[in-house]
């Protein structure tokens, strides 16, 4: 297979001018995704079109019990961030006690600052996520212990 560079060269540019972290193209022939990590460093990776990639099994359904905490989800793909701005106090810790509406974190989503509201009252248990992590959507990043 031939890689081409000048799309790779391209798409990389065209990443680094509008401040993406990463960018999909698809044709009939191959799949090019360049990436730009926390760092700034730049992947790229070409996957010719008919390869099947891995697939990852599904998870078996158990018959746990239903947690009694309520899980905060993402809902995007982002950067998490524990404080409005760096220094800053976090908006909750393990031990806030919360009510809907009360800011929770914030996830930067190309380069927008999206507040994440609690829905429920209670106190915050655990906090899953690392301040400046980068998550998916569904991610669970926060329980709650509801009141």
């Amino acid at each position: 297979m031939k890689i081409p560079w000048e799309e790779i060269e391209e798409l990389t540019k065209y990443l680094k001018d509008k401040g993406l972290t990463e960018i999909t193209i698809e044709t009939k022939e191959e799949k090019i995704t360049v990436k730009k990590d926390l760092h700034g460093e730049v992947t790229s990776t070409v996957i010719p079109q008919g390869v099947k990639s891995e697939k990852i099994p599904k998870k078996e359904k158990t018959t746990e019990p239903e947690s009694k905490f309520h899980e905060i989800t993402s809902p995007m793909v982002g950067t998490f961030y524990m404080a409005p701005s760096p220094g800053s106090d976090p908006f909750v810790q393990v031990g806030s006690k919360v009510k809907p509406g009360d800011v929770l974190c914030i996830i930067e989503a190309m380069k927008i600052m999206n507040e994440l509201p609690s829905e429920v009252s209670g106190t915050v248990v655990e906090i899953l996520a690392k301040d400046n992590q980068t998550i998916e959507f569904g991610q669970a990043i926060m329980r709650i212990q509801p009141v």
